[in-house]
């Protein structure tokens, strides 16, 4: 453990109870009183009885001594990593979480010596929400989560967040936590210039997702320009056409885990290019459509059991990924069973299918197993998405047969667009 940890634990413990409460702590840890010093490295044995000497001081369960101290740590920690370049003086409570590895505690760690920082993955889902998992043998979280809750604090900002999972709980390897902005205005705000910033610079190409008379339309396109408020891409053809009928598009970044919505403004299919405006962050990991989706025209009939209940519904939409289904109030499910495992059976409405010099005819039973990532209350009913588990060779080619019957139907009237224009 770094010497600074010792210094700031020294000043806590003297904002507490005074002047004299460091040498007592001392004592009680049963440690030779002694200076702590910034550029040394102390066993962290030493600090695990130091922090249980403190928090038996202050009268506290550790836990909650540890997240006072790490509110306590924020002001001097982000100053000196300011003074020292590795906080920049623009970041705010997510941008130096996003960074708190590297280069935060990379520079407080010494890999010849065999000193290493803790594991603290950090995943920026969006501008106001990121996701950390912890991992370290110490299990200091809870200073961890004083740290979090004190840069809200420092920076004057609604800071929240959740922990989904804690390893002093059910003996978990790590902590997840999800840290986010409780403000209703930033939940699905998109910071254009910092995301297409990135994609234009690295000449990325970002995906677009439209639908075109209940067919997926998915193709790659490019940045042309972007500013504060709109972003001019350049997509094929057939995705413009479809981004004109729609008014809107669904876009994933290759650096973003969520997708993004955006209104069209103006499109100009015979140069290539369009104008988009208003973003937004779409609601959850499902907003990425990596799969070709299909919206029926006629919905059909599915049946799920999760936990050994039974539940019928329509299938809103579909694709390879998962699907969406539509069950009618008044039903008995909440978030309680978010993430439980779930199975689905159906027919889909396929009237024949080709393979190989054969033709099956349909409708086509499918068994399919998945996961419960959503539940949303809809005005006229609820809406489960249902992200599936890996399809079978089988499963796949008959939902890549569905989707080709819907893009045969669709082709001609995209071609006639084309032919307009």
């Amino acid at each position: 453990m770094n010497g600074l940890i010792f210094l700031a634990l020294d000043d806590f413990l003297e904002s507490q109870l005074g002047v004299d409460a460091w040498s007592e702590a001392m004592d009680s840890a049963g440690l030779e009183q002694q200076d702590f010093e910034p550029e040394y490295f102390y066993p962290d044995q030493v600090a695990v009885d130091l922090f249980n000497a403190v928090a038996k001081q202050l009268n506290l369960p550790l836990s909650e001594m540890l997240e006072k101290f790490g509110r306590h740590l924020v002001p001097g920690l982000v100053k000196m990593g300011q003074h020292m370049g590795i906080v920049k003086k623009s970041w705010r409570t997510l941008d130096i979480l996003e960074h708190i590895q590297d280069p935060i505690l990379i520079s407080f760690s010494n890999k010849d010596e065999g000193i290493l920082a803790p594991k603290i993955r950090v995943y920026r889902l969006k501008h106001s929400e990121i996701a950390i998992a912890y991992v370290s043998k110490r299990k200091l979280c809870h200073l961890l989560k004083g740290i979090v809750l004190g840069m809200g604090e420092y920076f004057s900002e609604p800071i929240m967040f959740k922990e989904k999972v804690c390893m002093h709980n059910n003996n978990a390897p790590l902590c997840r936590l999800t840290v986010y902005i409780d403000d209703p205005d930033m939940v699905h705000y998109v910071d254009i210039n910092r995301e297409f910033k990135i994609v234009h610079s690295k000449i990325e190409e970002l995906t677009f997702y439209n639908q075109f008379s209940g067919i997926p339309i998915i193709h790659a396109g490019l940045v042309l320009q972007y500013g504060d408020k709109e972003v001019v891409i350049q997509a094929p053809r057939e995705q413009l056409v479809a981004m004109e009928a729609e008014g809107k598009t669904y876009i994933s970044l290759k650096h973003l885990p969520i997708g993004l919505k955006a209104m069209v403004k103006e499109v100009e299919v015979k140069q290539g290019y369009a104008t988009l405006h208003e973003f937004f962050m779409t609601k959850g990991a499902v907003g990425q459509r990596f799969y070709k989706r299909i919206t029926p025209k006629k919905r059909f009939a599915v049946t799920i059991d999760i936990d050994g209940a039974s539940f019928s519904g329509k299938v809103q939409n579909i694709s390879e990924g998962g699907v969406k289904i539509s069950l009618q109030k008044p039903v008995n499910l909440d978030e309680s069973v978010l993430f439980m495992p779930v199975a689905l059976k159906f027919n889909l409405p396929l009237k024949w299918m080709q393979k190989g010099d054969t033709i099956e005819l349909g409708p086509h039973k499918l068994s399919l197993e998945g996961n419960l990532l959503d539940i949303v209350d809809e005005e006229n009913c609820l809406a489960v998405r249902i992200k599936f588990n890996t399809l079978t060779k089988h499963n796949l080619f008959v939902l890549d047969q569905y989707y080709q019957r819907y893009l045969e139907d669709a082709q001609p009237l995209i071609n006639e667009r084309l032919g307009v224009i």
